[in-house]
């Protein structure tokens, strides 16, 4: 075994080079198994941490009205509880209700401290039953929101306020000035969970989730929907089982509603630990998508087959170095098995070198590049607190030297000994084929991901230039929060535009792209008739259309100029009219829940008020009113307006400090807070983005790691053709034709690779594709491209090895003589 050691570090002493090259790319390699394996690992284990999370299940409903199907996340607030009453296999029920609308979140103070925050929820006394913290930091949340006015937070939101002191008993107001206290502190959730909270309020005394103690009022409450409701069931119990609950629930409690809506209704469970990656609902929280897992586990299964072809490629081209030392250790004796062990061991050797390398480039990467953040902060890597971690790298090193190893090992080792002495054998086209074939593999998958790279990014510039049916440049959406602005609107708005670089302004409920529910209306048919349907609404301000340049198709805008406006009219867009099959429609009458009536005034063309994910729905523009004088103080901070500005684009900085001190008179309690349009827009397609940016990340590494290999090969075959190279160059040949033969097959590799690459990704595109309703074509110069792209990178690394042999004198080329 000592006499094997010795033998392995004389040979990696002796092939520098070639060892430097297979410790670098199974070291990148192993980096970025391992960052994406830990990316996939967090996604796969979402909510697992929860104690008992496999009884542990959400509610959510299906309702159908007037055609048209709805699949939503949120359900009654009287569901929950009805449930429990009637079916004793339920063992419990935990509700959560968000309360802020649209983006931007709630603001809470403490003292001339004020914070925004996006994930709040009111909820159940007994939330912590369900989904108890990793670590209490201060109270008990068993009793933390008995009380009135309790909160409980997250330890980010105690640092920001209280710094590190303990803050249990402290008061944080609304906006409204309601006192609010802290009564549990708990540690930050992990990332990998659904459903996430900075600040839970107790529902005790504030009515916000309470259900009416009459049948009759609770039975029409199931109709409406604004919880996330959770059970826990009995161990044992299945999905499929819930069918038979939701049956019976239905007949007793919704059946004779149903009939008189002409709607249908059924309610269904997920388990929690499904919900990330296996849900498409409305009004869900943010989720996970298994096409991005699966191109991650793609590239990372790609990157690791390119390392190890770099390894095995390199061991087999240098194996005429290795004949003597194989014959002669046969002729001593050595058997077949031992030699194989020997080279299998110097296989796990390099890779065990490239775990400790590539773990190494894991802490740096994370620590000091963003890539964690493309991967939502998820990747968590401490091999002192997970020791099973440990265990399962080094058992991705032994797969790894294994792969890399396994045919080096017995190709080495098989030589007759004397033909391994004397090299005949050593030249034969069978290891010379299966090398071209596994550089051909490796650029197939080069090209592959270079080619999907290129065709994300050609969606993504197809998003960005897309006409959506509104100008989306030069609006600025301002946020206005709490009661006391909304009353001052009109105040706002005046002064607003007496400013020259202010061409118009409006106000929204939420904002274009991210806004958009879904609703149940009475609406007159082209016969006269009234028929009950659920529509997507938005509410908008006077002079939404022109403020935003959207397109009115007949009728008029919304005005309060007008007298016939007094009462409440209605916009509609081109897809409603069609919906309803209206010839006029003109004057149709819509009527809303709680008697909210009017007409058609006006429709506007189509256009992309939700991401182009989705296509163009049936939309209702409903006038926004800025009377509040009925609105319960307590409800008041949670209220909030956009404002839409539309500018010129001049003095811009200018432009922007006018509107800040417009608002900031109007809402000294507030910062200015504003984005643009644009940006906002761009954000509806984070996630696609970052998947692009991942892949192209990888798609360098990976064809970096293939180049590395390439180089490899290339200094082998220039150094076998050394004198063929000095005679060709006495014979009148340029370095530019000697670097051109050399590559010409290595090029034809490359093609043929980029042929098959072009067919795998169009289909993994495609598919990728079909998540968007508008989508650009897959254009043909994207393949060639990255065929040209990987062609030159490969004819780059063959020139830059093999042109200083090329330039080098013939007279020493003519007397290199084979070590």
């Amino acid at each position: 075994m000592r006499n094997y050691f010795v033998v392995l570090l004389r040979n990696l002493y002796r092939e520098r080079l070639y060892a430097l090259i297979n410790i670098a790319g199974l070291s990148l390699g192993v980096a970025s198994v391992v960052i994406l394996g830990l990316y996939l690992r967090a996604e796969l284990t979402y909510d697992r941490y929860i104690p008992n999370h496999e009884t542990i299940y959400r509610v959510v409903q299906e309702t159908t009205l007037g055609g048209k199907g709805l699949s939503i996340a949120i359900t009654s607030r009287a569901l929950g509880p009805m449930l429990k009453e009637q079916f004793p296999e339920i063992q419990a029920v935990t509700r959560f209700q968000r309360n802020s609308t649209g983006d931007g979140g709630v603001g809470l103070r403490h003292g001339d401290t004020v914070f925004y925050w996006e994930n709040t929820y009111f909820c159940d006394t007994n939330v912590f039953e369900f989904f108890p913290p990793t670590r209490v930091i201060y109270g008990d949340p068993k009793t933390a929101m008995n009380e009135l006015g309790a909160l409980a937070v997250s330890e980010t939101f105690a640092r920001k306020y209280f710094g590190d002191t303990n803050p249990i008993g402290e008061v944080i107001t609304t906006d409204a000035g309601i006192p609010l206290h802290v009564k549990l502190v708990y540690e930050d959730q992990p990332p990998n969970t659904h459903l996430k909270y900075d600040v839970l309020f107790s529902s005790v005394g504030l009515g916000f989730i309470n259900v009416s103690e009459n049948g009759a009022i609770r039975r029409q409450q199931l109709w409406r929907s604004s919880d996330y409701t959770y059970v826990r069931m009995l161990p044992g119990f299945k999905p499929a089982d819930w069918d038979r609950i939701d049956k019976a629930f239905f007949a007793k409690n919704m059946s004779e509603v149903a009939t008189s809506l002409k709607a249908t209704w059924r309610s269904y469970v997920q388990p929690i630990a499904d919900i990330h990656l296996h849900s498409d609902l409305n009004a869900d929280r943010p989720l996970g998508n298994r096409l991005y897992l699966y191109a991650c586990a793609a590239v990372a299964l790609f990157v690791l087959i390119v390392a190890c072809i770099n390894y095995m490629n390199l061991a087999t081209a240098r194996a005429s170095r290795r004949a003597r030392s194989v014959g002669i250790r046969k002729i001593l004796g050595a058997s077949r098995a031992s030699l194989a062990l020997q080279f299998m061991g110097e296989s796990l050797l390099f890779s065990i070198i490239a775990l400790v390398l590539g773990v190494m480039l894991v802490e740096v990467v994370l620590r000091l590049t963003p890539l964690n953040s493309l991967m939502g902060e998820q990747v968590r890597f401490n091999l002192l607190k997970e020791p099973l971690l440990a265990g399962w790298l080094l058992g991705l090193a032994l797969v790894i030297g294994l792969l890399s190893g396994l045919y080096p090992a017995f190709y080495l080792s098989s030589w007759a000994p004397l033909t391994a002495l004397t090299g005949k054998q050593l030249a034969g086209k069978g290891s010379f084929r299966l090398r071209e074939g596994l550089v051909l593999l490796q650029f197939m998958i080069s090209a592959c991901v270079i080619a999907c790279t290129l065709l994300m990014a050609a969606q993504m510039r197809y998003v960005s230039k897309k006409s959506l049916g509104f100008e989306k440049e030069n609006r600025l959406i301002v946020t206005l929060r709490g009661g006391p602005p909304i009353e001052k609107m009109d105040t706002i708005r005046s002064e607003l535009k007496k400013n020259s670089h202010i061409r118009g302004v409006s106000q929204l409920e939420g904002v274009v792209g991210r806004i958009g529910g879904a609703t149940i209306a009475q609406v007159q048919m082209e016969a006269g008739a009234m028929e009950q349907t659920s529509v997507q609404t938005m509410a908008v301000g006077e002079d939404l259309v022109p403020v935003l340049g959207i397109q009115l198709k007949s009728g008029r805008d919304f005005t309060r100029r007008l007298l016939t406006d007094s009462g409440v009219n209605f916009l509609v867009n081109d897809s409603f009219v069609q919906k309803m099959g209206w010839t006029q429609p003109l004057g149709k009458q819509l009527t809303f829940e709680g008697g909210v009536q009017g007409h058609v005034i006006g429709v506007v063309e189509d256009f992309n008020f939700a991401s182009l994910h989705k296509p163009i729905s049936p939309l209702i523009l409903m006038p926004l009113l800025n009377d509040i004088s009925g609105v319960a103080d307590l409800n008041r901070f949670f209220l909030k307006r956009m404002l839409v500005v539309n500018l010129t684009g001049e003095d811009l900085a200018d432009t922007l400090g006018y509107v800040g001190d417009v608002v900031t008179r109007a809402d000294p309690r507030h910062p200015f807070e504003y984005e643009f349009l644009d940006s906002v827009l761009d954000n509806l397609y984070r996630t696609d983005r970052q998947l692009m940016t991942l892949i192209g990340i990888f798609a360098v590494i990976c064809i970096f790691i293939a180049c590395l290999g390439l180089f490899g090969l290339a200094a082998f075959a220039t150094e076998q053709r050394t004198r063929e190279i000095g005679t060709r160059k006495v014979l009148g040949a340029t370095a530019v034709q000697i670097v051109t033969l050399l590559a010409r097959r290595v090029l034809a590799i490359v093609l043929v690779a980029a042929v098959l690459a072009s067919i795998l990704a169009y289909f993994a595109m495609d598919e990728w594709l079909t998540g968007f309703a508008y989508r650009t074509g897959i254009n043909p110069f994207i393949f060639v491209l990255s065929a040209a792209v990987a062609a030159a990178v490969a004819f780059g690394t063959v020139a830059l090895q093999s042109l200083k042999t090329a330039r080098a004198d013939p007279v020493e080329a003519l007397r290199f003589v084979e070590g």
